[in-house]
């Protein structure tokens, strides 16, 4: 039996930060996830918080997008906006299982996505964890025990430790003007001149484990190719490569190419970068095909097309905001990281001495 009350009061007092009296917001997304709900719900009593709860599965919200009348959409708008507008936490409790929507259904989820997440819950204190469940593995229970022995250990490191160890690597980039990646089939640059670093630990995902910031929006040119698969609107591309001049993606290629081009033509932002983000977590280094692990692999990189965060800004707007990873540890190829021609980090082990507290032997310690 899986004690969830760890994962619930990380979420409750360190991500949310909520206390007696708050109000908070409980969205679930498939049966599998029910144990944490349970165990926040209860924990939230115990603290005298008030908690609204909602329960949907991917199917029925599949179906909701491809059937609704534009009526339909505002209602649901008016209705999620008023809740999240009057609630001071959001823990979004899902899975990473996906059906394809149709482009028209995209178009009204898309008009969702902005009016009720960007406008509104991305300024409340929230927190977006996905559970495994044995959907999200086809069926194979060896993989979902092993997901889920990765997803408790992940959850519960110390988010606190990992917060002051990324001191030293914040600081740098916010010094950076130039940054070059090197890898198999990539060579890329751009500016982060300017820009902060963002450091993650715990308050917006579990598992946590990255820093981000992003580029100058005209300055990254060059070509990469993820080297690891990604799930988006229900496909799983491989052999992503993205082609960029002055900030833009000029061309791109992978297995389904149709449909990735598609993603980059929804709007005049999702052609540029909003994020530049290193993965550190010690306890996630195999690729699961779900992007709130893998872009946290333990000597990753994300580099995402689409919308910046607020925290950010570095002027892209967006419906899309695609995390897309590229791995550099030995098993994956190598890789490395170069700020203004200094080489900070090599098949994912940070080499200068001052970021050597970030590698996994020492934060694992």
């Amino acid at each position: 039996m899986i004690d969830y009350r760890p994962i619930a009061k990380t979420i409750i007092e360190h991500s949310c930060k909520l206390t007696s009296g708050d109000n908070f917001y409980v969205s679930v997304r498939g049966t599998s996830q029910k144990g944490l709900a349970k165990a926040l719900l209860e924990m939230a009593e115990e603290k005298g918080i008030r908690t609204v709860y909602h329960f949907d599965t991917i199917e029925g919200r599949h179906q909701f997008w491809e059937n609704a009348t534009e009526e339909d959409v505002q209602k649901l708008i008016d209705k999620e906006g008023a809740i999240m507008s009057a609630i001071d936490g959001v823990a979004l409790i899902s899975d990473n299982y996906s059906i394809p929507l149709s482009k028209q259904a995209k178009e009204k989820s898309n008009k969702y996505f902005i009016e009720v997440h960007q406008k509104i819950r991305l300024n409340k204190k929230w927190l977006l964890t996905i559970v495994p469940s044995l959907e999200d593995c086809n069926g194979d229970e060896k993989l979902f025990e092993e997901m889920m022995n990765v997803y408790v250990k992940s959850c519960s490191i110390d988010y606190d430790k990992l917060d002051k160890a990324f001191d030293s690597l914040k600081a740098l980039m916010e010094k950076t003007d130039k940054v070059r990646i090197i890898a198999k089939d990539t060579d890329l640059t751009f500016s982060i001149k300017g820009l902060p670093a963002v450091k993650c630990a715990g308050e917006f995902n579990l598992p946590d484990g990255e820093i981000f910031t992003a580029p100058v929006k005209d300055s990254v040119n060059g070509y990469i190719t993820y080297n690891l698969p990604s799930k988006h609107n229900g496909i799983t591309h491989v052999g992503i490569r993205l082609d960029f001049e002055n900030g833009k993606i000029v061309s791109q290629t992978s297995d389904h190419p149709t449909e990735l081009a598609e993603e980059f033509d929804v709007d005049e932002g999702a052609r540029y970068v909003g994020e530049f983000a290193i993965g550190v977590n010690p306890l996630i280094n195999k690729c699961f095909n779900n992007i709130l692990y893998d872009e946290k692999i333990a000597g990753s990189i994300h580099f995402t097309p689409g919308a910046c965060y607020d925290e950010c800004d570095n002027g892209n707007q967006s419906v899309l905001h695609w995390d897309l990873v590229q791995a550099h540890t030995p098993e994956f190829g190598g890789g490395e990281i170069w700020f203004d021609d200094v080489l900070i980090r090599k098949d994912g082990k940070f080499v200068l001495e001052e970021l050597k507290n970030l590698n996994p032997e020492n934060l694992l310690n």
